[in-house]
């Protein structure tokens, strides 16, 4: 087998030990070990990897910070991200930032591994339909729809959600498969229905009525 060279970063040194016991055997060589989102670049610098392993949530930066630093720089290097989070802003920030997948921490060694090779592949496992099902996950809202007088729509919730983790109207589009016109039209129609003036105070109103965590 042609060896794989694989950089990990996780700030939990028995998570990259679990990681180097699943990969143990197969293809994949793990080459150089990060404990927070900001060794990502000087690793994927000094090391010519064929796949980057990366957790989110570190103390310094973040690994979905880590990912559009290491993209920006390496948009060929193919990045999975593997986490405990089911965070539909996490997926959404996933797909928006580049990952090709995106799998939690659980995940079965046969799952891991067909995951990676999928993504060597040049597939990404990472589509429209994780981040439909992890925004499922959320449940109902907490009454916020109470809280105004005309109730946002389902598709005015979806933007809404993604509006909060800071993406763009462009960004927002190409992830609900719609145009930046229509995202526009809908953040109009959202603003004026919370009775706020901007973006970010509708995003402090989804957090504070329980649309995000």
């Amino acid at each position: 087998m042609n060896q794989v060279r694989v950089i990990i970063i996780d700030d939990h040194a028995i998570w990259r030990g679990g990681l180097r016991s699943l990969l143990s055997g197969t293809e994949f060589d793990i080459i150089a070990e990060g404990v927070d989102g900001q060794d990502a670049v000087p690793l994927a610098k000094e090391h010519e990897a064929d796949l980057l392993l990366m957790d989110i949530r570190m103390p310094k930066t973040d690994g979905l910070v880590a990912l559009t630093q290491v993209k920006a720089l390496f948009p060929m290097l193919p990045v999975i991200l593997l986490t405990t989070y089911e965070n539909p802003t996490f997926v959404a920030r996933a797909l928006a930032g580049g990952a090709a997948g995106y799998l939690l921490k659980g995940v079965e060694r046969d799952e891991l591994l067909a995951t990676m090779r999928a993504v060597l592949a040049g597939d990404s496992t990472l589509n429209r339909d994780d981040f439909l099902r992890a925004l499922r996950s959320t449940g109902p809202l907490t009454g916020a729809k109470m809280d105004i007088p005309e109730p946002l729509t389902v598709r005015e919730e979806e933007v809404l959600r993604l509006v909060t983790t800071g993406l763009s109207n462009k960004e927002i589009a190409g992830l609900l498969f719609i145009s930046d016109g229509t995202v526009k039209s809908h953040v109009e129609h959202i603003l004026r229905k919370l009775g706020v003036s901007d973006r970010a105070q509708a995003a402090v109103w989804a957090v504070r009525n329980g649309l995000v965590e």
